[in-house]
């Protein structure tokens, strides 16, 4: 217990003074939107996605993390979202809330690129003074921070009918209670990296492997790798991440527009005794999800008959005949 403690100590003092971290979940094929401005609306027209993370169950003032995102499809062209994320680790508290816009250059058949931009507030907590030490008066622990500062976000994002990549930089400006690194600050901006692809096994099933990586100078490239095979209406992963921990999880999907996920951590490295293991719980809603079982194939649109109808190029060319009647 005295050495976990010891390693929170030395991440709250360590990552201020740095740069602020980009929050990593395990589901993170489920969650794009909330580091990628420019994915919003890629898995349903209309979604809201909640997902919370108890990192090292166990250890007093382990990481907890709670992200939301809501988005909405409101053409073929654009779409609209808002994030919210909340991380507590030890002393230190940080919350942000944007707003994000994404527009799209559609080619055909699902296929599209496009570009998004998130603008919003984070709060940062540095609660030094509420520290119990040993030597009264500490001077290093006598000073508090509460901290309102704006951020933005940019991103790209390519999606096809089977897969998907995605550039971001989840945060442009650096929250950190003093210092020259403060603000605008490329050299130690954040990159995250996504892609994803499906391989159709069946009429109910398909092969769905997933990879995230983040870099940022002068620190070790991390990286999780997740495979998901989905077979009707329940989904299991298993992957890895770089920190020396494997990933296990499952999803399902209830009535083709919710989705409940469940997902942990389990460190294999020299630190695992003493971090314990990582959870997160997931639930999402979509209308409808595009890569689901039933869907994997297109979109369905209602024909004259009553019938589903899957053709995701009818919808491209009614938008864009539309388009030419209002110009």
């Amino acid at each position: 217990m005295k050495k976990g403690l010891l390693i929170l100590l030395l991440i709250a003092l360590v990552n201020p003074a740095k740069a602020q971290n980009v929050y990593r979940y395990s589901q993170f094929n489920f969650l794009k939107s909330l580091y990628n401005p420019a994915a919003l609306a890629s898995d349903a027209r209309l979604s809201a996605d909640i997902v919370y993370r108890n990192q090292w169950v166990g250890l007093a003032g382990a990481p907890t993390t709670i992200g939301l995102n809501v988005a909405s499809e409101l053409s073929s062209n654009m779409a609209l979202g808002i994030n919210f994320c909340s991380d507590k680790i030890g002393l230190n508290q940080s919350t942000s809330v944007s707003a994000m816009y994404s527009y799209r250059l559609v080619f055909a058949d699902r296929q599209y690129l496009s570009l998004g931009l998130g603008v919003g507030a984070d709060n940062v907590v540095y609660d030094y003074a509420a520290a119990n030490t040993t030597m009264p008066n500490d001077p290093a622990f006598s000073q508090s921070y509460n901290l309102w500062k704006l951020n933005a976000s940019l991103g790209a994002y390519f999606r096809s009918s089977k897969g998907y990549v995605g550039l971001s930089v989840p945060q442009l400006f650096q929250q950190t209670p003093s210092g020259p690194e403060s603000g605008f600050t490329i050299p130690r901006w954040h990159y995250m990296l996504i892609g994803g692809y499906f391989f159709e096994l069946g009429e109910n099933a398909y092969f769905n492997p997933n990879i995230q990586i983040k870099y940022t100078k002068n620190a070790p490239i991390q990286g999780d790798f997740l495979l998901r095979g989905v077979f009707g209406v329940v989904g299991v992963s298993m992957g890895y991440r770089t920190e020396n921990a494997l990933i296990a999880g499952a999803d399902f999907l209830i009535a083709g527009k919710f989705r409940v996920g469940y997902s942990f951590n389990y460190g294999i490295g020299s630190l695992s005794r003493v971090k314990g293991a990582s959870h997160e719980v997931h639930l999402g809603f979509g209308l409808p999800y595009y890569f689901s079982s039933d869907s994997f194939r297109g979109e369905k649109f209602l024909s004259k008959n009553g019938k589903f109808k899957r053709n995701y190029q009818l919808r491209y060319n009614r938008s864009n005949n539309l388009h030419r009647i209002k110009s």
